[in-house]
């Protein structure tokens, strides 16, 4: 009989729901500071362009700071539409929802600068991931960033088909 531990819950892992919060406000409060600035004392201050063209420096710095916010917060809100639905499953008797119980096999470690991903079997189940997937379900905590899966070692994964990966949902190992 294994005496097995949960390692890792894809619940212990909610994102910040402040940080886009925050993200939002400051969006809001730097496009009106710079409206604010291009109709107060910001009037005058110019900035030429490669074209030679002289246009409002407070008008210059808007769309790229809007664009990078905006990129940013799609990441933040993906990672917590990523976690609701993960959690659902979870909780869920979903169909989808898969354990496998057994000894790592085929291990392969990610390579050592970060390329690539960390694969194994646990009775003929596929599972791959690597440290560099952002915004996507599961345990993807390879070797080289402290991760706990190794040749032999006896888990029991609860996880589910993510279109081209198994994402693993909950770890337990002994």
């Amino acid at each position: 009989m294994h005496h097995l531990h949960t390692v890792y819950s894809t619940l212990n892992n909610p994102p910040s729901t402040s940080a886009l919060i925050i993200g939002y406000i400051f969006l809001v409060l730097f496009v009106i500071f710079c409206i604010t600035m291009y109709l107060g004392i910001g009037k005058t201050w110019k900035v030429t362009l490669r074209g030679g063209q002289r246009v409002n420096s407070f008008l210059v710095v808007i769309p790229p700071v809007v664009i990078f916010s905006l990129f940013y917060l799609n990441t933040v809100k993906l990672k917590i539409d990523v976690y609701e639905h993960d959690k659902t499953l979870l909780n869920s008797n979903s169909k989808e929802l898969k354990i496998v119980e057994g000894t790592v096999k085929d291990y392969n470690t990610e390579a050592k600068d970060g390329h690539g991903n960390e694969e194994f079997t646990v009775k003929g189940v596929l599972f791959h991931y690597s440290h560099f997937e952002e915004g996507r379900s599961g345990y993807n905590k390879t070797y080289w960033y402290g991760g706990i899966i190794r040749q032999n070692l006896y888990v029991k994964i609860t996880y589910y088909d993510d279109g081209d990966r198994n994402a693993i949902l909950k770890l337990e190992t002994e």
